[in-house]
C-alpha cells in the first residue's frame, strides 16, 4: 500500500479529482483516506479509466446514497462532510453533477460554514483585544494574536476563493 500526503482546498477540488484519476490510470487505485482527506492510500491495480469526484454533503441521507449507488458510484468518506466518489467507465467520462446550480448550492453551503467560522473568530478577536487592553503586560496575548491573525487570513482566503468559484459557476450557467 502506498501512502501519499496531498493538500487540497475545497474550491480547488478539480485538481485532486484529476490527480486521483491519473493515479488510477497509472495503476494505483485509491483505497482510503486519512486525516480529513489529505493522506491518500493507494493499492496497485490494473490501469483503468475511473472518474473521481469530491463532494460535500452536510448530512449523508439515504436518498443521496441511493441516487449515488443507482448511478454506479462508490462512496469513500473523507470526513467533516466530504466524500470521494469513484466510478469506473469505458467511453464517456461521467459527471457527478450535471448542472451548475447543484455546484453553486454546494459551494454556498461551504461559504455559510466559512462565514460562521469567520464570525466566531471576530468574537474571539474582540475578547483578545479586550484582554490586551485590560492586561497589557501579558505575553501570551501577542502569541494568541498572531494565531488569530493567521486564522482570520485563512477564513478570508477561503471565503474569497469560494465566492470566486460560485461566480465562475454562475457565469457558466448563463
Amino acid at each position: 500500500m502506498i501512502r501519499i500526503f496531498k493538500w487540497w482546498w475545497a474550491w480547488n477540488y478539480e485538481k485532486i479529482e484529476s490527480w486521483l484519476e491519473s493515479m488510477e490510470n497509472s495503476g494505483l487505485r485509491l483505497v482510503k483516506t486519512k486525516f480529513k482527506g489529505v493522506v491518500f492510500y493507494f493499492e496497485n491495480c490494473t490501469p483503468t479509466k475511473a472518474r473521481y469526484c469530491i463532494d460535500y454533503q452536510d448530512k449523508l441521507t439515504p436518498e443521496y446514497i441511493s441516487i449515488i449507488n443507482d448511478a454506479g458510484w462508490k462512496i469513500n468518506q473523507i470526513g467533516m462532510g466530504w466524500y470521494v466518489l469513484r466510478k469506473q467507465y469505458e467511453d464517456e467520462r461521467p459527471e457527478l453533477y450535471t448542472d451548475f446550480d447543484a455546484l453553486i448550492a454546494r459551494n454556498k453551503k461551504l461559504l455559510r460554514i466559512m462565514i460562521g467560522g469567520l464570525l466566531l473568530e471576530f468574537i474571539f478577536l474582540g475578547k483578545l483585544i479586550y484582554s490586551a487592553i485590560k492586561f497589557p503586560s501579558n505575553d501570551i496575548i501577542a502569541q494568541v494574536g498572531f494565531l488569530t491573525a493567521f486564522v482570520l487570513a485563512f477564513f478570508t482566503f477561503s471565503i474569497t476563493n469560494l465566492s470566486l468559484q460560485i461566480h465562475k459557476f454562475k457565469n457558466k450557467n448563463i
